[in-house]
């Protein structure tokens, strides 16, 4: 086959060593051999066409050195060759590729240093070379590579300072570099990255302080500077990261107070200070960590009370150990003696106490009594208003319904004058259960009101779908999954408050061509991305996973800066491993999974093939209607359907950049909607994929629909 282009082998259980006869190839663009139980070396001659693109051998057991070919194979666009006992200098081995997108060398016998070369490749967006052998620097040059969003050189030996000049990377999205040898402070230059989401430093040999900036980073969903020798204290200003979600700095030499500014975030899931030298007691502010599952404490000065929250009512004793004096309901944890802790605050008034006469106490007793009693007369109603009025306040709308929610009848009476009793004009639209109306509140906040509409009948409430988007939602911290700031439940209404997002469906958006034309490629493509993430979250970082069931492009919101948020939570259920019974069929024709006709029994690849749906709603500007069936019963010989002419028509043709994530989101939707479920892929694969895409193996104004389902997504 000496004019094959393309060979795809990948995710089967070949074994052996490749045939001699594959470096008579000379002509392939495409060869995927991952994830197979091949052995030996790698063919020589891969790329002695110098046609070379995507090549992966991802998850196998080759060994000895890297192909010759290779360092010259100047048409490479995507290399894949982690997870294998490859040897060989890095230096050496790899020479200058302008085409490159993607290149992952991780798990292998890598060495040498990194080079100068790599400024060269100007298209790179994911350089992966994690747990090799590769000593020396972080090249400064390594700053000028525009266009990368991962960046992964942990588990190495280098050494060296982190170069400041990787403050220049502004699409960096991952900044992994622990488990080597770096030395040095944390360059403030890293809160420049304002789309970082994940930053990795641990075991190092960092020094200084934590700098302030890293609060710039306001994307971040997880910081890890654990394991070096960090002093000082922690900023206060780390609590502005409001989304992120795993915060580790243990084993460090980090002293003084936590500042009760971290009480702020709300989505933190994991926190762990331990092993540091921190002192005094956990802020009561803690208290409002609602997302924390996961915290440790241990090996430090800490004393007073744990806080009031699931994560240390939960904690074993080994996650609050060696502090100074810690108590709390926790197994061989002293308890907390209140009369204790008095004699403890008081220790510094001083060892003598005045006696003063029984008959002289009782007469100032009832003088004081007299006067609270007046006061509580002339000011019982100052002090009501006063109540209300502080918690009204408050400039953070989440802490103001928080303060509402221990009284239903001040949430109630404010909703219902906010929308003057749910009147017509303050009508937003309506979801699957409910009408949505905007309530402007007296802080100068504005939110989403979700009523819940009675039978017509016997004016009774249909409570179910209520009380399913309370359990779905109140537990879920995620950017792109709307908050659910509070509920009532009345005799008369029962409603959900949200927050408001400003730019209303992405349906509403998408039937106006004005509002259409201005809602152009690069937010379209992070749109799909956002509802991606947002699936992924709730599939597979959710305990248990939750399932939506009724995902449609009515159901999905856009803020001012039209970042997404999934929205609509009435149909969704929480897959327990007992949950076997459903009642009823869920969803939205045109974005209901085609089992569902013969099964009740949803799971979430349903949402799967629902979120394909909606991504080629979104690049296509309506829904796709009869093109996914069109598609999947037709062969290319029989109908050809190019990409370029069913894109939205409103907008200029994508190109460079924008025109190879319109195709990968394309392709990605196609496995998606797979008539059979196992063959869609998971949430957390197509999350994955569509942060980093595969280049085109196609040329966009010559792609149809056909050849990409075709593709079956192997080209990822």
């Amino acid at each position: 086959m000496a004019n094959l282009t393309m060979l795809f082998l990948g995710d089967n259980n070949f074994l052996g060593s490749l045939p001699l006869e594959i470096n008579k190839i000379t002509h392939l663009s495409v060869l995927d051999l991952s994830n197979n139980e091949f052995e030996g070396q790698l063919p020589e001659n891969i790329c002695l066409g110098g046609l070379l693109q995507n090549f992966s051998v991802r998850n196998n057991h080759f060994t000895g050195h890297i192909p010759k070919s290779l360092r010259n194979c100047t048409s490479l666009i995507r290399l894949r060759l982690e997870g294998n006992k490859l040897i060989g200098n890095i230096t050496e081995a790899f020479g200058v590729y302008p085409q490159l997108n993607f290149m992952n060398l991780s798990h292998n016998y890598l060495y040498g240093e990194l080079s100068w070369k790599w400024e060269h490749c100007h298209n790179l967006t994911s350089l992966r070379i994690s747990d090799n052998n590769i000593s020396g620097e972080i090249p400064p040059i390594f700053g000028r590579m525009a266009q990368l969003q991962v960046l992964d050189l942990s588990a190495n030996n280098l050494r060296g300072k982190i170069p400041r000049e990787l403050g220049s990377l502004q699409l960096l999205l991952d900044l992994i570099l622990n488990n080597n040898g770096i030395t040095g402070d944390i360059p403030r230059q890293i809160g420049l990255l304002s789309r970082l989401e994940h930053l990795n430093l641990a075991s190092n040999n960092l020094s200084g302080a934590i700098p302030l900036q890293l609060s710039l980073c306001i994307n971040l969903l997880s910081l890890n500077l654990s394991q070096n020798k960090i002093k000082r204290s922690i900023p206060p200003e780390i609590g502005n990261v409001q989304f992120l979600s795993v915060l580790d700095l243990s084993q460090n030499l980090l002293t003084g107070r936590i500042p009760p500014t971290l009480g702020k975030l709300r989505v933190l899931e994991t926190l762990n200070i331990s092993h540091n030298a921190l002192s005094g007691s956990i802020p009561p502010s803690f208290a409002d960590l609602w997302a924390l599952t996961s915290v440790d404490v241990s090996y430090n000065d800490l004393e007073g009370p744990l806080p009031n929250v699931k994560a240390f009512k939960d904690a074993s004793f080994e996650a609050v150990q060696h502090n100074k004096g810690l108590c709390g309901n926790i197994s061989r944890l002293h308890k907390c003696n209140i009369s204790t802790m008095s004699k403890k605050h008081n220790q510094h008034r001083g060892a003598r106490i005045l006696i003063i006469p029984v008959l002289s106490f009782l007469g100032f007793l009832v003088l004081s009594s007299l006067l609270i009693v007046l006061i509580i007369i002339n000011c019982r109603r100052r002090k009501i208003i006063k109540r209300e009025r502080n918690a009204l306040i408050g400039t953070n709308i989440s802490d103001f319904l928080h303060i509402l929610s221990f009284d239903g009848k001040i949430l109630y009476e404010r909703i219902m004058e906010a929308t003057e009793g749910f009147d017509s004009k303050y009508y937003l639209g309506e979801g699957a259960y409910g009408v949505v109306y905007r309530a402007d509140l007296p802080t100068g906040q504005t939110v989403a009101v979700k009523k819940i509409p009675s039978s017509s009948e016997d004016e009774t409430i249909n409570i179910v779908p209520f009380e399913r988007e309370i359990e779905a939602l109140q537990s879920i911290r995620h950017r792109n999954i709307v908050k659910l700031y509070g509920f009532c439940s009345h005799a008369r209404h029962c409603f959900l408050v949200y927050e408001y997002v400003e730019r209303g469906s992405l349906r509403t958006i998408l039937n106006d061509d004005e509002r259409a034309s201005e809602f152009g490629w690069d937010k379209r493509i992070n749109m799909v991305r956002a509802v991606a993430d947002a699936l992924s979250y709730m599939h597979h970082d959710c305990f248990p996973p939750l399932i939506h069931r009724d995902l449609t492009s009515n159901n999905i919101l856009l803020d001012a800066n039209y970042e997404a948020r999934v929205s609509d939570f009435g149909t969704a259920r929480l897959l327990r491993p007992d949950s076997t019974n459903w009642t009823a069929i869920a969803g939205t024709i045109g974005y209901i999974a085609p089992e569902l006709a013969y099964t009740n029994i949803p799971t979430e690849k349903c949402d799967v093939y629902s979120f394909g749906v909606v991504a080629l709603e979104i690049i296509m500007g309506k829904h796709p209607g009869d093109y996914v069936s069109l598609v999947f019963s037709s062969t290319q010989s029989e109908s050809q359907t190019p990409l370029k002419d069913v894109l939205d028509q409103r907008l200029s043709p994508p190109t460079n950049w924008h025109a190879e994530n319109i195709i990968s989101a394309a392709a990605l939707a196609l496995t998606c909607l797979r008539t059979n479920p196992r063959l869609r892929p998971t949430m957390t694969l197509v999350s994955r994929e569509l942060r980093v895409p595969a280049p085109p193996v196609l040329p966009f104004f010559g792609v149809t629909l056909e050849q990409l389902r075709d593709l079956d997504g192997r080209n990822f």
